[in-house]
């Protein structure tokens, strides 16, 4: 579809793929604050793991504009979007990486979906679960939804580990807000992340889907047992069907 500068506020455009799909993430970052989880330092440092276009990263820059941020983006067509939105509105200490994160380093078969691109996936098996499920809510919305899936291309990209990009970063001391939003890898990026990279993590936000059934019991686990106070919510727009979930962790993190 290629991508084009859309204008989703006054004063405000950045380049898409989806633009539709696009226009639904901007309404929950810019005007719903689903993100807005913490007061984070003016100088927070943060990782976006599952970048998309770049709209949570020019969010968090226009709230926090001296913080640092690592933003990851496998699809090449979307890393494309994400690198001129970055250009676009001239950010500065904006780090951007074109993988995807995962359990262990290597080439992966990623699916790209061209209508809906922040969907894209390694893991497309959690897809046709969902197109099955709106298929079954016998609405023509979510129908024409599930739809959008059946476009596809497989693409090969690069998988790394997240601790990978933050051993050896000097004056790290913390991660002030670890976001992941990465369409079915979540449990194993967060898994392979180093406990020296734990301990400097005082925020978590991670959407899930869990159709596969055990995935949101294992991640609110996982995150208890990190020491993090654990709080999970589902999206307003989402069925219950869906099984969308998102989880927040907060804890205190001594710096130092």
């Amino acid at each position: 579809m290629g991508k084009q500068l859309v204008e989703f506020a006054p004063g405000f455009s950045a380049y898409a793929g989806g633009v539709e799909e696009t226009r639904f993430i901007y309404k929950e970052i810019f005007q719903d604050h689903a993100y807005n989880v913490a007061e984070l330092p003016e100088d927070a440092f943060i990782v976006d793991a599952g970048a998309n276009v770049g709209i949570f990263t020019l969010y968090m820059k226009k709230k926090y504009p001296t913080s640092t941020i690592l933003a990851f983006e496998p699809a090449p067509e979307t890393f494309d979007a994400l690198s001129d939105n970055v250009k676009l509105h001239e950010l500065k200490d904006v780090e951007l990486h074109e993988c995807a994160l995962g359990a262990e380093d290597g080439v992966q078969t990623f699916v790209f979906y061209p209508m809906v691109p922040g969907n894209s996936t390694l893991v497309p098996e959690e897809k046709e679960l969902v197109t099955k499920m709106f298929r079954g809510l016998e609405d023509d919305f979510w129908d024409e939804a599930g739809r959008m899936y059946e476009n596809n291309q497989e693409v090969p990209v690069q998988v790394r580990r997240l601790s990978n990009f933050l051993t050896g970063r000097e004056n790290l001391k913390r991660i002030d807000l670890l976001k992941v939003d990465i369409e079915g890898v979540e449990l194993e990026v967060l898994r392979s992340l180093e406990e020296a990279h734990w301990a400097m993590v005082a925020n978590v936000v991670v959407e899930i889907c869990d159709l596969r059934g055990g995935r949101l019991d294992a991640l609110e686990s996982l995150l208890t047992s990190k020491g993090f106070r654990v709080k999970t919510d589902s999206p307003e727009w989402s069925p219950k069907e869906g099984k969308m979930f998102m989880v927040v962790g907060h804890r205190d993190v001594a710096v130092g």
